[in-house]
């Protein structure tokens, strides 16, 4: 799968406020009730996983839509945790 569109499904499914910093549960909440309103299925354990993985401020980059390799690569670890792929 093409990593800018990877990113890009993502960021769309993330609703995060950027200020106040990043809030965790809130992140794997939102991203988890966003793919739901997609249709679609998230596993709320595979996404702490995958935040526990990176910065506050990686995940806040990713929020904003930062397409550097850090950000698209956590894009690819949540969107991992849903069934998008076929998983």
């Amino acid at each position: 799968m093409n990593k800018t569109f990877t990113a890009f499904l993502a960021v769309s499914a993330l609703g995060l406020a950027a200020c106040g910093g990043v809030d965790r549960d809130g992140t794997r909440d939102q991203f988890i009730s966003d793919m739901e309103e997609l249709g679609n299925t998230a596993d709320g354990d595979c996404i702490d996983k995958a935040l526990a993985g990176y910065s506050d401020d990686d995940i806040e980059a990713l929020s904003e839509g930062s397409e550097n390799a850090t950000a698209q690569a956590l894009a690819e670890e949540l969107i991992a945790c849903t069934d998008l792929l076929g998983g």
